[in-house]
């Protein structure tokens, strides 16, 4: 959970120049809260993501904050994984759904700051496919995990895909609001 708050303070502060420069043209401000509203079923991680936010802002400081927390996390998830397979620590058959991860990841991380420099320079040309992209990539990687034998499933890489996968949809439905699906 620490890990978490420091993430999130990390992605307000990289924030805060952009929320008090120009905004961008044609995106709606709102509170944090209405934003998260429209986030479906991950409203109250929407809502834990967004607490130290500004309480009223455009909408895209909001998908900026999720999108560096999921980006962030990527990078933890990925240092995970490097482990498990370095040197050789995972079992054989599991070697295979954590390389998958590895490369799945490398693409969410790599689509995830992309949107981030999009958001920043307001510039949505690409932003829903790489949104899209990186959720399709860690749920991928859960996949893969799902399908190992049952003894795998209680790894903590099993949890922190799925929180990923989660933060994932908040930061892609944040980016929606202005997007579109």
């Amino acid at each position: 959970m620490a890990y978490v708050a420091a993430a999130v303070l990390a992605a307000v502060t990289l924030t805060a120049s952009f929320a008090g420069g120009e905004a961008c043209n044609f995106v709606a401000s709102m509170t944090w809260t209405a934003a998260c509203q429209q986030t479906g079923r991950w409203e109250n991680l929407c809502q834990q993501t967004l607490q130290t936010a500004p309480a009223t802002a455009e909408v895209t400081v909001y998908a900026l904050v999720a999108t560096r927390l999921a980006k962030l996390r990527y990078e933890n998830t990925l240092g995970e994984v490097d482990t498990m397979l370095w040197p050789r620590n995972a079992p054989a058959d599991a070697r295979a759904a954590l390389d998958n991860c590895k490369y799945k990841y490398s693409v969410a991380l790599g689509r995830m700051d992309a949107v981030s420099d999009e958001i920043f320079a307001c510039d949505f040309s690409h932003a829903r496919q790489e949104y899209v992209d990186a959720e399709v990539a860690v749920r991928s990687c859960q996949d893969g995990l799902l399908r190992l034998p049952n003894q795998y499933h209680s790894w903590p890489l099993f949890a922190k895909v799925s929180a990923d996968y989660d933060l994932t949809m908040v930061a892609y439905l944040l980016g929606a609001i202005f997007l579109g699906r």
